[in-house]
């Protein structure tokens, strides 16, 4: 299961082809106007490259590969049968410490890595725990973490049932958020539109949507083995 998880997930990472690929390149008919808006406040007022990095050793993924911790409302079923299937940190069992749970360093509590974000219009969901499931609630999250951890509600945000029972308290979380998003950022709708717009379409390679990845799924495997089956692919052979 380990193994199908994390190839499913390399599916979708790759492919260069994105509309601001093609304008790096060139083409300067690739990207509309709204992209080309919201890529200026990606790389500019909205800083969001501080963290979703293009250059060194992110390699172009849109991720500085670091940790941080940026105010993701916690969610913590609780352990038993029916219920969760993970006992989580902390005293109330209700905590994920995150990166602490590697190194054992307080400092380390509730960081985790930056997401890459090429073809992140794909994902059903956002952030490591799933917290957000539309593009545009994850993206609003990082101009005001505080404002967002305050009035988060998990069945607004679409979080499936048995995931939204329990929630872990704010307070912690919220005293450690990352320096950079501790000052609230305010976009006009429009702005706001336009930067979701570039992170949804202007950052997809349209060769990574399933009816044109799945089609790369050969017949067979020259080992014999058995094929992977992709839940992206249903209409792949088994």
């Amino acid at each position: 299961m380990f193994a199908r998880a994390i190839a499913e997930y390399e599916f979708i990472l790759k492919g260069a082809n994105a509309p601001i690929d093609r304008y790096a390149r060139g083409d300067t008919t690739a990207m509309t106007d709204a992209q080309k808006r919201g890529a200026l406040l990606f790389f500019g007022k909205a800083n969001c490259v501080a963290c979703h990095a293009v250059s060194g050793k992110s390699n172009e993924m849109f991720s500085d590969f670091r940790m941080h911790n940026i105010g993701v409302p916690q969610i913590a079923p609780v352990f038993g049968a029916g219920t969760g299937n993970v006992i989580f940190d902390g005293p109330g069992e209700d905590e994920d410490f995150g990166l602490e749970q590697v190194t054992g360093l307080a400092g380390d509590r509730y960081r985790f890595r930056t997401s890459p974000l090429r073809n992140v219009a794909l994902q059903p969901a956002f952030f490591h725990n799933g917290a957000f499931t539309r593009l545009e609630d994850a993206v609003r999250h990082h101009l005001d973490p505080m404002a967002s951890l305050r009035s988060y509600d998990a069945k607004r945000a679409g979080v499936a049932p048995d995931l939204a029972k329990r929630m872990a308290p704010i307070a912690n979380v919220a005293a450690s958020i990352d320096p950079l998003l501790r000052r609230p950022l305010q976009l006009s709708e429009q702005e706001f539109g336009d930067l979701v717009a570039f992170v949804r379409s202007g950052l997809l390679d349209e060769n990574t949507l399933p009816a044109v990845a799945c089609s790369h799924i050969p017949d067979a495997l020259p080992s014999g083995m058995p094929l992977a089956s992709f839940q992206s692919c249903p209409a792949a052979k088994p």
